[in-house]
């Protein structure tokens, strides 16, 4: 006896879910393609193929590549920067605080391409005065609010900074965006970033020896 049965397909999905689903390749295959060839070598055509799109499909989505550039830092760090903004407000001590961040920046960027994104577009910046402008739109934001939550870390441990605490905010993510050349015999010949125990102790020593709060 044979029983007939029949496989339902998949349900359609809606334009908008199909857009998402563009976006999210896109934005996938943009991460790869930047930190592999840098902004000034990768290109509209060379993301879209990578992500199993037509040139057309790219631009239905994006003005440029520089749109996405900024689309896709701009979206994962202001959702990054609000996870330490909530942190720096809850109960924990600033020791398991210092931890939980580190946690986080691990988990964040597992393997590094974050860094990449970051020091080739702050390059790119500086020698496109089109998209420096834009970019310092976001850059401001991200330095304003990683301010902010340092600040709330010197008045947790009771202390100030004694310089301003945006400078001390661009020191930081100077660091962020470093990279270094593999070492000599390593299996692996993509650069490496700075870890985020470096930036966590480093912060734990910037508080340590400020000045207690007046």
């Amino acid at each position: 006896m044979h029983l007939n049965s029949k496989t339902s397909p998949p349900p359609r999905l809606s334009r908008d879910e199909r857009r998402q689903q563009t976006l999210l390749a896109l934005r996938e295959s943009a991460l790869r393609e930047f930190a592999r060839f840098g902004v000034a070598g990768t290109s509209a055509e060379r993301i879209a193929e990578a992500a199993g799109f037509s040139r057309g499909a790219f631009y239905a989505n994006f003005e440029n590549k520089q749109a996405l550039l900024l689309d896709l830092i701009g979206e994962r760090i202001t959702t990054e920067q609000a996870s330490w903004l909530e942190l720096t407000e809850s109960g924990l001590d600033l020791e398991t605080l210092l931890d939980t961040f580190n946690d986080r920046s691990i988990r964040f960027d597992p393997d590094g391409l974050w860094s990449m994104i970051s020091a080739e577009t702050y390059l790119y910046a500086l020698r496109d005065p089109a998209f420096a402008e834009q970019y310092r739109v976001y850059h401001d934001s991200v330095r304003t609010a990683f301010a902010r939550i340092i600040g709330k870390l010197f008045q947790r441990a009771g202390k100030r900074s004694t310089v301003p605490l945006e400078d001390l905010c661009d020191a930081f993510l100077a660091i962020n965006r470093s990279v270094r050349l593999p070492a000599a015999g390593s299996a692996s010949m993509a650069p490496q970033p700075m870890s985020p125990e470096l930036l966590v102790t480093l912060l734990r020593g910037v508080i340590a020896i400020a000045p207690n709060a007046d």
